[in-house]
């Protein structure tokens, strides 16, 4: 078998996406999806009926195991030389998503399509992660992710050779949301894997509003707080931050935190967030974290 799609899910209904793809799977590839413990039994119930469908494999998990666990479990029981990697709250943008990153398997090891957004932010209260996304992808334009091939690494949307994720897999550590995908960018850099980066995006389209994802933000920073202080040093906020501590400022930057957080919140949680404050914030509220 050729090729292995991997779609991880949580209390996300990915029928539709699975249906997308099948339109332009070939006949020597498979579509596997494992619910990681979902919560919501409506959802969860309609996602099982993927088994039923051809070409296709379903897996539950008893419980939550964190988004590496899940992915990497995924790769083991994957059959394809190459496995293709898709967040279950994915859109399918092109009737040649398959076949563009299919036509690119010779001589290539990883390959990243890329992540795109609405036209238009959905709702006013998911105006901080819709403004944060639309900058995030003109920061990582295809010549940008070019320029810079593992500090632009995502696990939205990529392909990579089974024999190597095997290798290396996800770090199995993160059970919490946040930076598996920096890791593994990482350990490809140290590894001198090349990624190959190209336009094939698919849509994102689980934006959450602004109170919920300031809360998956503060999981991501957490997970990051309890990394190693070498790889910390590699990731841009946790670089800042220890330089700060190195200059005996993490101190003013906590007091600074404290006395702003509310303003902070008040102008993210509003219809016009501004994504300094929101870089203040986190880099505030990590060096609180910190050690």
């Amino acid at each position: 078998m050729k090729l292995s799609i991997l779609i991880p899910t949580f209390n996300q209904d990915c029928t539709q996406l699975v249906h997308d793809l099948l339109e332009q799977l070939p006949q020597d590839a498979e579509i596997l999806v494992a619910d990681d413990g979902s919560t919501a039994i409506p959802i969860r119930d309609n996602n099982a009926s993927i088994a039923q469908l051809p070409q296709c494999r379903y897996w539950q998990a008893k419980m939550n195991l964190g988004r590496a666990k899940i992915r990497n479990l995924l790769a083991e029981m994957a059959q394809g030389e190459w496995i293709l990697f898709i967040d279950s709250d994915a859109q399918v943008k092109s009737k040649d998503f398959i076949a563009s990153y299919m036509s690119l398997t010779e001589g290539n090891q990883v390959i990243c399509g890329g992540t795109g957004n609405y036209d238009s932010c959905p709702s006013k209260d998911k105006a901080l992660r819709y403004k944060y996304e639309v900058h995030a992808e003109r920061k990582k334009s295809l010549k940008e992710r070019q320029r810079h091939p593992y500090a632009q690494f995502t696990t939205f949307n990529f392909m990579i050779l089974r024999d190597l994720f095997m290798q290396i897999q996800f770090c199995n550590e993160i059970c919490d949301y946040g930076h598996e995908d920096s890791l593994f960018g990482l350990e490809l850099k140290d590894r001198k894997i090349p990624i190959l980066h190209i336009d094939n995006k698919l849509i994102h389209t689980g934006l959450e509003n602004t109170p919920s994802y300031l809360r998956k933000v503060k999981t991501s920073l957490f997970t990051l707080s309890r990394l190693e202080e070498k790889v910390q040093r590699r990731i841009t906020i946790s670089a800042i931050a220890l330089c700060l501590k190195k200059c005996h400022l993490k101190g003013l930057m906590v007091w600074l935190f404290d006395v702003s957080k509310n303003k902070m919140k008040q102008n993210l949680l509003g219809e016009k967030p501004s994504l300094l404050i929101f870089k203040l914030y986190k880099l505030g509220f990590f060096c609180k974290i910190m050690s």
